[in-house]
Order: structure tokens, then C-alpha cells, then sequence
């Protein structure tokens, strides 16, 4: 038990998940639930109290992860997210404020495989696939999140007819909230009418997500992972091409835009990011 006076780290981040769970913010959610759940484990049966948490604890739970096998970048996900509630629960009144309190612990992120495609190799991807329907479909999409600047997955998945007004698309990210504006080319437009779902009742421009909430939250995964799958068959089907995954549209359109000289701060802005210095992480 807690000394009196001292209140939970836990029961606060339960709180929290709750409040994104009714933000219906699902992806933000799954990552602070696996991060409290990581806790769990890492503590037992014993509760924590926000004065437990310092740099020692924070350390010692750091240890824990990498005991585990757990990489660097997942390690930075689970810091950010206790640094998270942590500076929350601050704002809230209910922790004490600790200067630099996690200044021992990583919280960066480590780019360990390259992901940028090589302008040759996407000049490549634009030949059809007549083949296979499926892989072409596959091609088409990865060639249309290279064109919307390198747009996420996720945001695709969960993009609304409404979104799409003419030759402009108005969206906000999933991750971050940021609205984005982007102009799309014809090409782009082109994808899209091949793309898009062919129920003019849905909610949503493309078929990959049909409800909302957790339900929703459910068939964006399952997309993602079939998706997934297909990049690795169609990057095997192309010479030279090293094995593709969602996000290498987006490595590949940040590093061409920089190879072209664009300043650092409008590829920023451009793909919706917080700050140049996570930009930076996509030059390779």
C-alpha cells in the first residue's frame, strides 16, 4: 500500500486509457495499454506511486525491457508514453513535478534498417503487374502514399469521402491531430478513383475500414498486416527492390524530397511532423 497521501501511477493511467478509449483514439490507446501492461509485469503484485517513479525506478524498468529483448525504438515508445502520463498527471495536480526526471532513459528513436526507395526502384513500381490483381492493387496503393507525401497507412484507412474536395485533400492525422492539406496531382487522382471503395454509402473513401471504434480499430489492423504481406511479395517481383513495408513510402518521399534540396522545415511541415529533428530520422 501507499504511504498516506500518495496516489497511484496505475490507477491514473487507467484513467487516461479510458479517456482515449473515448476518444475513440484506438491506435494511442493500444500503446498505453501495452506500455500499463508492460508495468504490471515489471512490478508484480506491488502498486506504484508517482514518488516511486524517478530516474533509479525509470533506469531499473529500462534494464527490465532490454532484459527482455525488447529493441531501443520500442524501449522509446514505452518511455514516452510513462513520460506522458506522467507530465499529464503534473498538469493535473496529482504528481509531484521532477526536472529532467527522465533524462537517463532513452526516449529518441534509432533508424536501423534503411527503408528509402531508390528513385530507379520507384520509377519500377509504376509497370503494372497484370499477373496478379491483387499485387497490382498492392502497387497502386504504395504508389499512392508516395504521392500524397508520404501519407500513413492509417490515415488512408480511416481518410472520409468528405475529406476530398476536387484536386485537394483536408485530413487530420491519426497520430498527432495535425491537419494536413495536400494537392493531388492527376496521377494521385487517378489512384484514387481505382482505389476508393465502390460503396457510395460508406463513410469512409477507401474500403478498408467499415465501422467505428474498436470494431474499426480491427479491420485497419487486419488491413495493415494484408497490406503488409503484399509489399513482400511484390518487392521480391522487382529488381533490386530491398523488402517493403508500409512506411517505406513515406522513408522514400522524405529522402527524395531532401535529395532535391527541399528545405528541411517544409519536409517537416509537408508530412505532418513535430519538429525537423524527427524529419531527420527519414534521410536515408
Amino acid at each position: 500500500m501507499h504511504k498516506s497521501g500518495q496516489k497511484d501511477f496505475m490507477v491514473f493511467m487507467s484513467s487516461v486509457i479510458i479517456r482515449l478509449r473515448n476518444m475513440e483514439r484506438m491506435g494511442t490507446l493500444h500503446v498505453y495499454q501495452s506500455t500499463q501492461n508492460r508495468i504490471a509485469d515489471f512490478m508484480g503484485d506491488r502498486s506504484l506511486s508517482f514518488e516511486e517513479i524517478n530516474p533509479l525506478w525509470l533506469q531499473a524498468f529500462q534494464a527490465y525491457l532490454l532484459g527482455r529483448g525488447l529493441n531501443w525504438n520500442t524501449i522509446s515508445t514505452y518511455m514516452r508514453v510513462i513520460r506522458a502520463v506522467y507530465y499529464r498527471a503534473v498538469d493535473e495536480g496529482e504528481a509531484p513535478f521532477q526536472p529532467r526526471l527522465f533524462r537517463g532513459v532513452y526516449t529518441g528513436t534509432r533508424v536501423n534498417v534503411k527503408r528509402a526507395l531508390s528513385e530507379r526502384t520507384l520509377r519500377s513500381l509504376q509497370t503494372p503487374i497484370s499477373s496478379s490483381p491483387d499485387l497490382d492493387y498492392t502497387r497502386c496503393l504504395f504508389l499512392l502514399l508516395f504521392m500524397l507525401r508520404g501519407i500513413p497507412f492509417v490515415d488512408i484507412a480511416y481518410m472520409r469521402r468528405c475529406d476530398l474536395k476536387e484536386s485537394k485533400l483536408t485530413y487530420r492525422r491519426r497520430k498527432t491531430g495535425t491537419w494536413m492539406n495536400v494537392h493531388i496531382e492527376p496521377e494521385a487522382q487517378r489512384l484514387i478513383a481505382r482505389l476508393q471503395s465502390k460503396n457510395p454509402d460508406s463513410f469512409y473513401l477507401f474500403p478498408f475500414v467499415t465501422a467505428e471504434g474498436e470494431e474499426g480499430y480491427r479491420q485497419y489492423g487486419n488491413a495493415l498486416r494484408r497490406f503488409n504481406y503484399q509489399l513482400k511479395k511484390l518487392s521480391r517481383m522487382v529488381s533490386g527492390c530491398p523488402s517493403l513495408s508500409s512506411y517505406s513510402a513515406r522513408h522514400s518521399w522524405a529522402t527524395v524530397a531532401n535529395y532535391r534540396n527541399f528545405q528541411p522545415e517544409l519536409i517537416s511541415n509537408a508530412m505532418g511532423h513535430s519538429s525537423v529533428k524527427v524529419t531527420e530520422t527519414y534521410f536515408m
